[in-house]
Order: structure tokens, then C-alpha cells, then sequence
């Protein structure tokens, strides 16, 4: 209890100096943009319709049902169930994903200490903690955090049951099984990403079987028990959300491979992540540092416990193969990094395993190392706090809100006290995404988005017969016209409009 509760008040320092509780409340400019909202409006109606788990809803719904196929909707759901406690507040379902993460930075902690000494493992620990796209995303509506939590909880149930340790006694209990069983079941359902880290575990298992590899497991046949037991629940909810998908004929979130046209989108898809993406892991130049030390596993195989040579080595050629396969997800999705940082953990522990074997009389290479640890913290520390802090601040490259959250509120409140509800159907745009507007103002209905061609609009209108429309660009508003006998002004807050529709 003791370690947990000063691990909870150091963890709670260090992510208030980073910046990373800022952001639990709303601001002006609070980036609700494509995924985050789609995540966030799950939630919300999870709150309005019912706590149907197997019926996840968003708020553009054709005016018809807005169900959809994705992923469990784990943290939307526990989040929803938040919101019939609190008020639907947003900073529930922010605070619920960062403790969700925090689960698995405590069980990494405990992984780290189990190689190296507590004070690098705090180092280790920080320097992923102050990652840009961590210190972002840890209270968001993206399930990716959550997940990388789960999962980072039952790679130290993993060690702690099937791995033997030659001064820290194994598992025994039950209920340990049993959580591992839940943590990664729940994690890969959540994120397919996380399968990685189960693919990982079942190859060691096959491989300890074959004596040259010299792999020690404690209970392989329980572990193969609840590896098995563990793709259960994804695999029924992947059929669950494919059923959905072709019952509503929604896919708001891709359940697929996205496969390139031709080598040339391939390999540009790579540019654009290469030039956009790996200093918002780790900043320059620890991204290169971080990158190398991925394949000094290879050089330097004696050093390193067999064990974690193998899981290392494994997790690191599935992650990458995840990314070359996916590469069109990570151009612009920077979160999508989240769940495969345990290649990133894993490889530091291989590596410290090695370096604690250093003999005495070579103690400058130790001290090098930890010198090393701490300008790294320093270095990630200052780029992340100033990173997170850019992404709020109007007019920064890395704010890329679409909408002024504060705005809309204030718009919000002006529509409500007309009696136009979620029972209404609404037309909105411009919106570059599905449900920024709609689940900003908590409206249902149709958006339209810039590049919609005239055809694209009227198919939209004639499929939905809007009610009303929300304009927030003049332009939209001339726009729409022709495609209306009418549009009657109801209420106007600085560029956002509401106009109700005469056919």
C-alpha cells in the first residue's frame, strides 16, 4: 500500500509540472477534432439512449440510428456510467482514461524494478511519460491510452506468473490469472493494436518448447490456458462489430486494412510519417537514440537474460511489421503510436539487463548511463511540457482544433432554450469531421463538409429531411439556399447560426 501511494503522489507531481492534468477541464480551444469527438459522442449517447454496451451511437445518425461498428467501447461505456453519477462532464471521461494509463505506468514501474534500481526506473518511467503524444493523449477520449494501460498491466502479470525471477518468488493466486486474463482480453478488444503484445507472449510459449532457445516459463500450460482464454471476448466483439457494420451499414471506424494503391502512395505514406511523427515519441534527438537502441539487441545477445532477449527481440519485429502493414493509419493519426510502445519498454529492459552486469571496475559506464537517463529526462521534459502546452495555444501548427469549443457552448445553450433537441434533425457544416458540431452542440443529424460537391449535398438532404440547419460560414449559408424553399433565422451566436427549413 505504501509503494502505491507514494508512486501515486510522485506520478501525480510529475504529470502536474508536465502539464498533463491541464487539460482535464475544457478550454476555448480544447482540440475536439475527428476521432476524439466520434469517442466522446459514443459516450454521450451511451448517457442520453440507454447503457445498450452492444449498441454503440454517434450523433450523426442519418436521422435514421447513428449505431456503429467499432471496437468495445470500453472507456465510453465506464465513462457514460460516470457522466449518470457526475453530469455529463467531459472531464470524467479525460480523468478516466488517464487512470486507466496510470495503472499500467505503476505495473511498468514494477516491471523496470524488477531489472534495474528504483531511481532509474523512475527515469525510465518519465522519459515515457514525457513523450509528446503521451502527455496528450493520457486524458483524452482516445481508447488507445486505456488500452496501453491494460496492457502494460499484463506484461507485468506476464513476468510475475510465467517468467522465473531468481530473487522474487512467482504469482501463485488465482485472481492474479484471472486479472491477466481480463487485462489483455480487455485490452485487445479496446485497441486490435494490443493483439502485438498477445502474439508476442504465444510465440515465447511455443518457443520454450524447442530446447535451443533456452527459454525458462513457469506454468506453460496455464499460460497457454489463458492466452486462449484471453482472445475469447476480441474475437466475439470483432463479429459483433461486423454484424453491426453490415446491419447499419456504418463504418465510422476502420476495421480493416487499409491497403495502398500503388508502392508510390506506399512509401509516401511512410514520408509523410517519418517527417511528422517520431519527435512527437521522443524528442530530437532521442528519437534516433530510441530507434538504435531497437536493434541493439541484436549486437549485443550474450549480455542480455534470454527471456527478455526473446520477447524483445519478437515485439519489436511484430510492432514494426504492425506498422509497415498499417503505415496509411500513422500518416495522420499520431496516437496510433500509443499501443506499441511496449516494444519501446521492453527493449529498455533487455538492455538494462545487460548493463547491470557490468562489472564493478567499470563503474564510469554505469554512471555514463545514468548521467545519460537524466539529461534524456531533461531534454524529453522541456519538449514535451512545451509541446502539450502548443497544442492549446490558438494560432500554434500543433493546435489543430476545427471548432472553438467555447463558442459553440454559448451557442448551445441559446439553441436549448428554443426546445430544438436531440429528437430533431439538423444539417450542419462546414465540418472536416463526422461529429465535431453535432456532438458539440449534442444534436443529431448530417453534417456537410467543405469539399461536398453539389450532388453529394442533396443526397444528404433528401436522405435525412432536415428540420433545421447550423451554419458556421456565411458562405455555407449561401450555399444551402438553392437546396430549400426557405430557411427561416431562429438564433445567432457570433459566426454560428441556426435556420429553420421550409420545403
Amino acid at each position: 500500500m505504501i509503494s502505491v501511494l507514494k508512486f501515486t503522489i510522485v506520478w501525480c507531481i510529475f504529470n502536474i509540472l508536465a502539464g498533463g492534468f491541464s487539460h482535464l477541464n475544457e478550454r476555448p480551444s480544447s482540440v475536439h477534432q475527428g476521432a476524439q469527438c466520434d469517442r466522446a459522442s459514443i459516450a454521450l449517447n451511451f448517457y442520453h439512449d440507454g447503457m445498450r454496451l452492444f449498441y454503440p451511437e454517434v450523433h450523426e445518425n442519418r436521422c435514421k440510428d447513428g449505431i456503429v461498428s467499432c471496437e468495445l467501447p470500453l472507456s465510453n461505456y465506464l465513462s457514460a456510467g460516470l457522466y449518470k453519477a457526475f453530469g455529463p462532464n467531459e472531464k470524467w471521461f479525460r480523468l478516466l482514461t488517464f487512470i486507466f494509463f496510470s495503472i499500467g505506468m505503476f505495473a511498468l514501474f514494477q516491471l523496470f524494478k524488477l531489472i534495474v534500481k528504483p531511481n532509474t526506473a523512475w527515469l525510465l518511467l518519465f522519459i515515457l511519460n514525457a513523450s509528446p503524444v503521451v502527455l496528450f493523449y493520457a486524458a483524452n477520449f482516445i481508447p488507445d491510452a486505456s488500452a496501453l494501460g491494460l496492457v502494460l498491466l499484463s506484461w507485468f502479470l506476464f513476468f510475475k506468473l510465467f517468467i522465473p525471477h531468481a530473487y522474487l518468488p512467482n504469482y501463485k493466486k488465482r485472481v492474479f490469472t484471472i486479472l491477466f486474463i481480463v487485462s489483455i482480453s480487455l485490452a485487445i478488444a479496446s485497441k486490435t493494436t494490443c493483439a502485438i503484445q498477445w502474439m508476442t507472449m504465444l510465440c515465447v510459449l511455443v518457443l520454450s518448447n524447442f530446447k535451443w532457445t533456452k527459454i525458462q516459463l513457469v506454468a506453460q500450460k496455464k499460460l497457454a490456458l489463458s492466452l486462449f482464454a484471453a482472445v475469447v471476448l476480441p474475437i466475439a466483439w470483432q463479429l459483433w462489430a461486423q454484424h453491426l457494420g453490415k446491419l447499419h451499414n456504418s463504418e465510422f471506424f476502420i476495421l480493416h486494412i487499409p491497403v495502398a494503391n500503388s508502392m508510390t502512395e506506399y512509401w509516401d505514406a511512410w514520408h509523410v510519417y517519418l517527417a511528422n511523427w517520431p519527435t512527437e515519441t521522443f524528442a530530437s534527438p532521442l528519437h534516433y537514440i530510441v530507434g538504435l537502441s531497437l536493434l541493439s539487441p541484436i549486437l549485443i545477445k550474450r549480455y542480455i537474460d534470454n527471456n527478455l532477449w526473446y520477447i524483445s527481440i519478437i515485439n519489436t519485429i511484430g510492432s514494426f511489421l504492425f506498422m509497415a502493414i498499417m503505415i496509411r493509419q500513422f500518416m495522420y493519426h499520431d496516437y496510433y503510436i500509443l499501443c506499441l510502445l511496449p516494444a519501446i519498454a521492453l527493449n529498455w529492459m533487455a538492455v538494462a539487463s545487460a548493463i547491470v552486469k557490468i562489472k564493478s571496475r567499470f563503474w564510469w559506464v554505469k554512471l555514463t548511463v545514468f548521467v545519460g537517463l537524466l539529461f534524456a529526462l531533461k531534454v524529453q521534459f522541456t519538449y514535451g511540457k512545451n509541446n502539450l502546452e502548443s497544442r492549446y495555444t490558438k494560432g500554434s501548427y500543433w493546435e489543430q482544433s476545427q471548432q472553438n469549443t467555447s463558442a459553440y457552448t454559448a451557442f448551445k445553450n441559446k439553441i436549448n432554450k428554443t426546445g430544438i433537441n436531440r429528437n430533431n434533425c439538423v444539417l450542419v457544416g462546414y465540418d472536416g469531421a463526422p461529429n465535431n458540431i453535432l456532438y458539440l452542440l449534442d444534436l443529431k443529424g448530417r453534417r456537410i463538409n467543405r469539399d461536398f460537391n453539389d450532388e453529394t449535398i442533396k443526397v444528404a438532404i433528401m436522405q435525412v429531411n432536415p428540420q433545421y440547419l447550423i451554419s458556421n460560414d456565411s458562405l455555407f449559408t449561401r450555399r444551402m439556399k438553392p437546396f430549400f424553399k426557405g430557411l427561416k433565422p431562429l438564433v445567432k451566436e457570433k459566426y454560428l447560426e441556426i435556420f429553420e427549413v421550409e420545403y
